[in-house]
């Protein structure tokens, strides 16, 4: 099912006349615009003197049902009307309209009918956020997202793709999220600042201008600016003549500093206030043209849950601040909060996680709730809270983390000494073939469904990096000590905002801190490489190599050579290097590559012969030892059941023909191969002629399909034939199998094959 961001629920509307309520006071309105779209871009035309919509994200289903138009004006009796096109008889001036949709979910500016807009129902990764702002020179919305730079002009109600020479996408690479633009009325140029999924070393574009008379965006070359961020706000203040920065999501913490920029001489100074607004990410941040101040509404923080699918984002309690940019001063001037469960007399006011605004002449901002009903507020500033400033205020800097197992500190707090030596003993008094739970004091708390795990023998250590869609999208790896028994989380996972829990994740690479995404899932991209002594992640367009002794990621320094594929890349470890099973890219030929431990790069594999069919859980790789060879399993495509041997030497790939293929159906995706006893335990079950589960092995002396029963703590954890989130691991020195279940239960096995209960699979 495709999930649409859990965070980005924000759409915008339109006020009420200031008169018609106190300043200060929300004022929650009919008007709800139908139909689900987030990501809203809102605007004031003050040519036109009203507030509107210019679109919003939504999903291409939702598109097809009855809506309003993409773009649409408050009409002052509390109605959305649609600004169609010029000579466009799509519908009603209110209500649900025809117009075309998109000929797919990608970025686009055109529509199904030729016509120039943008495409809102863009699946996957895309964010407009705060990218764009109302030039008052042009009388034009300027936007850039989608790698686009294009136009809004309400007098003619048409869009324009201005396609410059470059822009920061094309020129660092990567899909840039999360940034915010605005526009610099002294310098006449729009200033982006903030995002990331950049391929930098910072893993932001840095700082940049847009020039509306030329057409061209320009870096701007600075010895200092503000740290990567995400989710902040940019506004111009018209008597500072700067551009003003505060806070943001850095994906580990929220931040609240205070930065401005000078266009004219390209630097940016920190500000520091005696007090600030709390650390927070998503707030808006306006022009009070009255007022003459800059105005922070709203934002979101952090939660610590770690329940299935839960939110990790809640908004704030809503707060204005004001702020005046030369004398460096941060002003409380309002604070209201959500009925639920206050007084009846309690102030109120909308509740959101994102909160763009715009604001008209008279000092009135506009910014919907949740549940799309338009809110609006008449600000004076002229008597702020000095009693709320300090009470709900922050010292400059302050940051905001999340707590529990997403905190390294967590997994050492109320935990008994690590004992080495009678973890030692307990594992030498494992009894032959049974499975026992370690009895582990602390686990990640985290769902990390849907992948494997990688034992690191120079290390004693399990290293697990698993998770995506609905489960754990944080960039830290688990690391299981196997001597102490103990968890640990080498830093703070970074998460990727509106992408944790959706469906493909992030479309890039990595975070500000240069750590690799989660993928969809990871399945078996990930293994290890004995030259590098390095865990390997290699489902995405580089591979990343984690050290579990320093706690950091690195990336290999150039590209990978087979199709980035989350779904079907598989990672085996070979005393000569890590192997990656997965597909070429176009045209060109192979299947195996091998890392080259002085490069960091792939290096193909010859190949002659025939590999099984691939697909995401059915198909596994394992290394022969004795044999010095890849045996590749699947249970998927023509010959599944059957088992291909691939000889490392000749790089000839022959069908071995077990008997007992027919019966070896089970996903075979985590595959062990156990020296002493010479098979490859499989990381499935089969069921016997009475019914029990047993599990499958590929007996390599015989050259066939067998079933082995493993009572015990079964790290399978269910009465079925696989786990989705189970890894299964060797372990050469104490000769153990180890397992990791989907809750990060440690599982330890001795396989003892003389006395092991193996029958041949019939």
């Amino acid at each position: 099912m495709r999930t649409v961001p859990l965070v980005l629920v924000l759409l915008l509307a339109d006020a009420a006349p200031a008169a018609e309520h106190a300043s200060n006071t929300w004022v929650k309105t009919d008007a709800v615009i139908d139909g689900r779209r987030w990501d809203v871009p809102l605007g004031y035309d003050p040519v036109a003197e009203r507030f509107t919509v210019l679109g919003g994200r939504t999903a291409s289903g939702e598109y097809k049902k009855p809506r309003p138009f993409d773009v649409l004006s408050f009409d002052p009796a509390g109605k959305w009307t649609n600004d169609l096109p010029p000579g466009k008889d799509w519908g009603p001036e209110v209500g649900p309209v025809t117009a075309p949709a998109w000929k797919g979910e990608g970025w686009t500016l055109t529509d199904a009918g030729g016509g120039v807009r943008p495409n809102w129902t863009v699946y996957g990764t895309f964010s407009l956020g705060q990218k764009y702002d109302y030039d008052p020179d042009t009388r034009a919305f300027y936007f850039y997202a989608g790698g686009s730079t294009f136009r809004y002009e309400p007098a003619t109600r048409t869009w324009k793709d201005l396609a410059p020479e470059t822009h920061p996408q094309k020129a660092l690479g990567g899909i840039l999220l999360w940034s915010s633009m605005c526009y610099d009325h002294s310098a006449k140029k729009f200033v982006l600042f903030g995002g990331g999924n950049i391929t930098t070393e910072r893993g932001d574009p840095g700082t940049w201008t847009y020039s509306p008379a030329d057409n061209r965006w320009e870096p701007v070359k600075t010895e200092r600016q503000p740290p990567a961020r995400a989710n902040s706000r940019l506004a111009y203040d018209h008597v500072a003549k700067k551009v003003v920065l505060f806070g943001g999501d850095q994906l580990d913490q929220l931040v609240a500093d205070t930065w401005a920029f000078d266009t004219a001489t390209g630097t940016w100074a920190e500000l520091k206030p005696s007090v600030s607004p709390s650390p927070r990410g998503g707030h808006s941040l306006v022009w009070l043209p009255k007022a003459k101040k800059l105005a922070l509404i709203g934002g979101y923080t952090y939660t610590s849950t770690t329940d299935y699918v839960a939110s990790l984002y809640r908004a704030l309690p809503l707060e204005a601040w004001v702020l005046d940019t030369v004398a460096a001063k941060w002003e409380l001037v309002g604070r209201w909060e959500s009925q639920k469960g206050k007084p009846a007399d309690a102030p109120v006011g909308p509740s959101n996680v994102f909160l763009p605004a715009a604001v008209d002449p008279d000092d009135t901002v506009l910014l919907l709730d949740a549940q799309n009903r338009a809110w609006t507020c008449r600000f004076d500033v002229s008597k702020p809270d000095a009693t709320g400033t300090e009470k709900f205020g922050s010292t400059s800097g302050a940051v905001v983390r999340r707590t529990g197992s997403h905190d390294p500190s967590w997994y050492a707090e109320g935990v008994p000494a690590a004992d080495p030596a009678r973890v030692a003993a307990d594992l030498k008094e494992l009894p032959a073939n049974r499975w026992v739970l370690r009895p582990t004091p602390k686990r990640p708390l985290m769902n990390m469904d849907w992948g494997s795990a990688v034992f690191d023998p120079a290390r004693d250590k399990i290293v697990r990096f698993s998770g995506g869609h609905s489960a754990y999208s944080g960039t830290a790896p688990q690391v299981y000590d196997v001597r102490t028994d103990r968890y640990s989380l080498p830093f703070a996972p970074e998460y990727p905002a509106e992408y944790v829990y959706s469906n493909d994740q992030v479309n890039g690479e990595g975070s500000f801190k240069g750590n690799p995404w989660m993928t969809g899932h990871t399945y078996k991209s990930t293994g290890y490489d004995p030259n590098l002594k390095a865990f390997v992640f290699a489902p995405h367009e580089w591979t990343y190599f984690f050290d579990a002794d320093t706690g950091k990621w690195s990336r290999s320094p150039g590209k990978n050579p087979y199709r980035p594929n989350f779904y079907v890349v598989t990672v085996c470890g070979t005393p000569a290097g890590a192997v990656v099973w997965a597909d070429p890219r176009p045209g060109e030929r192979g299947g195996l590559w091998r890392l080259d431990s002085e490069s960091r790069a792939w290096k193909p594999l010859p190949l002659t012969g025939e590999l099984p069919a691939k697909t995401a859980d059915q198909h596994g790789m394992a290394h022969d030892a004795k044999r010095d060879r890849l045996l590749l399993f699947s249970d998927t495509g023509p010959k599944k059941g059957n088992v291909a041997a691939y000889d490392l030497k000749s790089g000839e790939a022959k069908w071995l023909d077990p008997p007992g293929a027919d019966k070896a159906l089970v996903h075979c995706r985590e595959t062990v191969y156990l020296p002493d006893a010479d098979l490859v335990l499989i990381g499935g079950r089969v069921k016997d002629a009475a019914g029990a589960w047993r599990w499958l092995a590929f007996d390599c002396a015989a050259n066939a399909w067998a079933s082995v029963e493993l009572p015990g703590d079964d790290p399978v954890g269910k009465a079925g034939a696989f786990n989705n989130s189970m890894g299964l691991m060797y372990d050469p020195a104490r000769k153990l199998v180890w397992a990791v279940g989907q809750h990060s239960h440690v599982h330890a096995l001795r396989f003892d094959r003389k006395t092991a209960n193996l029958a041949p699979l019939k």
